[in-house]
């Protein structure tokens, strides 16, 4: 049975490998549980730690953290939880795995990382990007979050909030339902359990990231000598923001098919973790086989 564990003050098992898992905007730990799960039953050495993104789950609310509300900042409070479970030095993450603004934020923690290798945490092995396009974010980001912001709280239902999406937002019931599924409270009084200050302005960092250029530079090593990180970035075929010239520019990244992969997966949506659960397990699974530190 594999170790999955969505709160950091659980005791780690420091005899297992550990792989960070990241989920994506307007989410939580918790969304990425089943292919955690999958995973640390198929590779026993692995044990896996989900972590709510500030602004998010357990991490939601603007008085819990510092501006500015950045990649960077992300990246420090998982340092910032990792340290006090011992999970440093050899005992480093082997890898980190994140979903759509999760993949982003695990490619800035890995990119961090190979600039400062004297950090008391070691690069991880394996990025895991899954569907994360780099670039702007798509403008249906835009139009849920300008939805989200202009409904008046309290909300009384989740039945109610989902037909309001539907019927005065265009949303359809999928998306409807998703966002509905993020709310707390009890007896007609329900609020986010998201922080949607910080949420927009995460999104404001998208287009300053240098998506393309971060993988080249972890990717290809450095000149001491160290283990080189490996990033596997994984698409979803029914996502139309993958255009051409996107994934031309990354398969011209000069690690591509070394230690840069990309993969496909066909008849997955955004949701690759729920569209496709089980060939992207078999993807990690094949990938992360040999990760010994």
């Amino acid at each position: 049975d594999g170790k999955v564990s969505s709160s950091p003050h659980d005791i780690i098992n420091q005899d297992k490998q550990t792989i960070v898992f990241l989920h994506g905007l307007l989410g939580n730990a918790k969304n990425l549980r089943t292919p955690a799960k999958k995973l640390t039953r198929q590779l026993p050495h692995l044990s896996a730690l989900l972590l709510d993104v500030r602004g998010h789950g357990g991490s939601s609310g603007s008085q819990q953290h510092v501006q500015p509300h950045n990649f960077h900042s992300c990246v420090s409070d998982i340092f910032h939880t990792l340290t006090p479970l011992g999970l440093v030095g050899e005992n480093s993450p082997t890898a980190i795995c994140g979903h759509s603004l999760g993949g982003r934020i695990a490619l800035q923690y890995t990119h961090t990382l190979q600039l400062q290798r004297d950090h008391a945490i070691q690069t991880p092995q394996q990025t895991w990007i899954l569907d994360s396009v780099p670039g702007t974010p798509d403008p249906s980001v835009h139009h849920v979050l300008k939805a989200i912001s202009s409904i008046p709280l309290p909300i009384a239902c989740k039945s109610t909030l989902t037909e309001t999406l539907m019927s005065e937002y265009k949303m359809n019931k999928a998306i409807a339902m998703w966002i509905a599924s993020n709310l707390k409270g009890k007896n007609g009084e329900h609020d986010w359990v998201f922080d949607l200050d910080i949420a927009n302005e995460l999104v404001d960092n998208f287009a300053d990231q240098d998506f393309d250029t971060m993988i080249h530079e972890i990717t290809s090593g450095s000149s001491d000598g160290a283990l080189d990180s490996t990033i596997q970035l994984v698409m979803a075929g029914r996502n139309k923001e993958w255009k051409e010239d996107v994934v031309s520019s990354l398969r011209s990244i000069p690690t591509f098919g070394h230690s840069f992969h990309m993969h496909k997966l066909e008849n997955a949506g955004h949701w690759v973790h729920v569209d496709a659960v089980n060939e992207l397990t078999q993807l990690m699974v094949d990938g992360l086989s040999n990760t010994r530190r």
